[in-house]
């Protein structure tokens, strides 16, 4: 497994090593660092379209390191990362699967700290409704 760190998440709000920190916590997995992990796919929402040959020569660079990465899965926070790098795995006929952290987290029944097992934050006993 790969992780892309999207321009949004690293760039615009500083976030790096959470990402990092959840992928460890999966049992079962392995993470395979790409070489370009933290370099932009080239989607950048109307980037893409305003300048699609430098956005095609970008994802190219990133799916290239993914590949010598050697990962079967690339996880992401970002779903304009994930659409774009997807699109083109699959118009290439690879079997690489791109999916977003949470839906990993989800389907492995991994619970974020602080919760109970079923994921479900504790009722509050006051009498206030919570919402």
């Amino acid at each position: 497994m790969a992780y892309h760190a999207s321009c949004h998440l690293l760039r615009e709000l500083g976030v790096d090593e959470p990402p990092h920190r959840l992928l460890q916590g999966v049992r079962g997995t392995q993470v395979t660092p790409m070489d370009s992990e933290s370099q932009c796919c080239g989607f950048g929402g109307t980037f893409a379209i305003k300048y699609p040959d430098i956005s095609d020569a970008m994802l190219k660079k990133k799916i290239e390191s993914l590949k010598r990465a050697g990962a079967d899965t690339l996880v992401s926070c970002d779903a304009g990362c994930l659409m774009h790098i997807a699109g083109r795995l699959h118009r290439q006929g690879e079997t690489i699967r791109v999916m977003h952290l949470a839906e990993l987290l989800s389907t492995q029944g991994a619970v974020p700290h602080g919760l109970p097992p079923n994921g479900l934050p504790k009722e509050n006993t006051n009498g206030a409704s919570g919402n």
